[in-house]
């Protein structure tokens, strides 16, 4: 009996790129969360491993500038700031140095008469008689107002510290959905900042694990890195890339074949999977930084035999610049196909080819069809933008609802029991440690201010300090405990939390590999790769009984019946029936 179309196959025919709002629910799913879950930790702990091996040797402060110091180089002062430089490009990647760094007049002046210069106006220490002088020197001439500025904005603030070493719970994410939506944190809600709140804290958030990637690729080409910080940004960039290759594909293989035959294969079929392609998961987007790196020392040979004088200048550099330009371009282009990296991943997980094809897959959909991806793309994080504060939302709320609920017990209170002091250790990422802290108090001093908790007030709650401890409201050792073993259920919550952002990036990402293959292909979006072995496997799981006596005309979903030209099809075994004409 041939199947009506329903209203909905019918509106997906036309309008083919809804189907990326089925991320959503697809997300969702315990699964992929957990697989998600696995990953960002995973990431981290390399992450942690690799920062410990290259941050050996360096000093815990950065270089300070000492003529003696530095006297025996050829140029003192450029030495000393390529050093400083150095050193604050590991302190912004690996954390070296640890906290409460702050930018010094060593880190923005250019030159040692501006260092001198400024160091005379005491900035920071007499406002009035610094801002004269600053008004002096620029009238003189010896510094220029928007040299003047620039230093006036950054010195004392914060460094950046920790991109590829900070954990996931303690990683800034933005304020939390909770205290944003009713009020509490109304910064993005004020005129004007919410598109800022969208940009810089949100689409962050969704794209994460591209973020992931793009950020030691931006270290690996940083102009002042030397060549061990190279090394380790190279590291950092090939094992997020694998990490999430394998985890990545693990969960867009659940998606294809939930969308090609309606059932979930599970955590454990999906890793299955991902381990059997692993070579082919991980080395396709790996091709990426593999040929820029060789067109790299292509050029680095060139240059080599560029350095002699006359034959360098003329035939090397002169005539051929124009090829070292066009190399430059194909590595611009390869490197930016890095942008591609989930459809490589995803035509591994639906189309099952080897690494090479994969990689071309992608760069080709990436570069043909760019105005669809980035059409998709912007489609689907508006959507993953409303969809995932929503579950930041419902996370944060569930949590505060359980502290509100234990803190509404009977006498509670009059027995000094809030229960306040367990989340002491709850991740600062989202604003979870605010919000959850709220109402806490050491010597009548709230612990959070404004919604930012206040640093001298937590540490004295703490009591781990003897000279600042509070001999009434600091905790004691079992509330460390207690807080202790509340932390651990609050991480791993957390963690399936962060990772819807992941699996819904994964599913979105699987969804538009899908419709550029419609597009590009012609192919169905819901045909699918299955090996033999992996046939029979679902064969067991996936096809329904055929009754032995005639029943009502039944149609399997259009998605079960998906055929694709390297899937092999298995008819189901002929059955004695009665003469009838209906077809299961």
């Amino acid at each position: 009996m041939k199947q009506e179309p329903q209203p909905a196959q019918e509106i997906t025919q036309i309008l083919p790129w809804l189907v990326i709002f089925r991320s959503f629910s697809l997300a969702f799913d315990t699964s992929k969360l957990l697989l998600a879950a696995l990953g960002i930790l995973t990431t981290a702990t390399g992450w942690w491993v690799l920062s410990i091996i290259f941050t050996l040797g360096y000093d815990a402060k950065p270089p300070q500038w000492s003529a003696t110091l530095y006297a025996k180089s050829a140029n003192p002062w450029s030495t000393f700031k390529k050093d400083r430089e150095t050193w604050n490009l590991m302190h912004q990647a690996a954390g070296v140095g640890g906290l409460n760094q702050s930018f010094e007049l060593e880190d923005l002046v250019e030159t040692e008469e501006e260092l001198t210069t400024l160091k005379e106006l005491n900035l920071g220490q007499n406002e009035l008689g610094a801002s004269l002088k600053t008004s002096f020197l620029i009238n003189e001439g010896k510094i220029t107002r928007d040299r003047m500025e620039y230093v006036n904005s950054l010195i004392g603030t914060s460094k950046p510290r920790g991109l590829l070493t900070t954990w996931p719970w303690f990683e800034e994410r933005g304020p939390n959905p909770y205290l944003l939506a009713t009020g509490q944190s109304g910064i993005p809600w004020s005129v004007g900042r919410f598109w800022d709140w969208v940009i810089i804290q949100e689409v962050p958030v969704l794209i994460e694990p591209l973020v992931k990637v793009i950020r030691p690729a931006l270290l690996l080409i940083h102009p002042e890195a030397t060549f061990s910080q190279r090394l380790y940004f190279l590291f950092s960039l090939t094992w997020v890339i694998a990490v999430w290759s394998f985890f990545g594909g693990a969960i867009s293989r659940i998606v294809v074949v939930q969308i090609a035959r309606n059932e979930n294969i599970g955590a454990l079929g999906a890793l299955k999977y991902a381990r059997e392609n692993m070579a082919n998961f991980i080395s396709a987007p790996l091709f990426c930084p593999m040929i820029a790196i060789f067109l790299f020392l292509v050029i680095m040979v060139f240059s080599l035999l560029g350095m002699i004088p006359v034959l360098g200048d003329i035939f090397i550099s002169g005539l051929f610049w124009g090829v070292f330009m066009g190399l430059g371009l194909i590595m611009a282009l390869v490197l930016v196909g890095l942008l591609g990296w989930p459809l490589m991943v995803v035509t591994v997980s639906s189309e099952g080819l080897d690494s090479w094809e994969s990689f071309s897959r992608g760069i080709q959909y990436l570069y043909t069809r760019a105005w669809n991806y980035i059409a998709y793309n912007l489609l689907a994080v508006s959507y993953g933008i409303i969809v995932v504060f929503f579950i930041g939302f419902m996370a944060s709320f569930g949590v505060y609802l359980a502290k509100w609920s234990v803190a509404s017990t009977p006498f509670i209170q009059s027995a000094n029991r809030s229960p306040e002091y367990l989340f002491i250790y709850a991740p600062t990422s989202f604003g979870w440690r605010e919000l959850l802290l709220q109402g806490a108090k050491v010597d009548g001093e709230n612990i959070v201010v404004d919604g930012k908790v206040d640093q001298t007030a937590y540490r004295k709650y703490l009591g781990f300090d003897s000279e600042t401890r509070s001999k009434k409201e600091s905790l004691v050792w079992w509330n460390i405990i207690g807080a202790g073993l509340v932390a651990i259920w609050l991480g791993g919550f957390f963690l399936l939390v962060v990772g819807f952002g992941y699996s819904y990036f994964w599913c979105s990402a699987t969804f538009i590999f899908l419709l550029l293959r419609k597009d590009l292909d012609n192919n169905e979006i819901n045909e699918l790769h299955i090996d033999d072995e992996e046939d029979e496997q679902f064969t067991s799981v996936l096809q329904k009984p055929v009754p032995t006596a005639p029943t009502a005309p039944t149609v399997a979903p259009e998605a079960t019946t998906t055929k694709t030209r390297s899937l092999p099809v298995v008819e189901a075994p002929p059955q004695k029936t009665d003469n009838s004409d209906d077809k299961i």
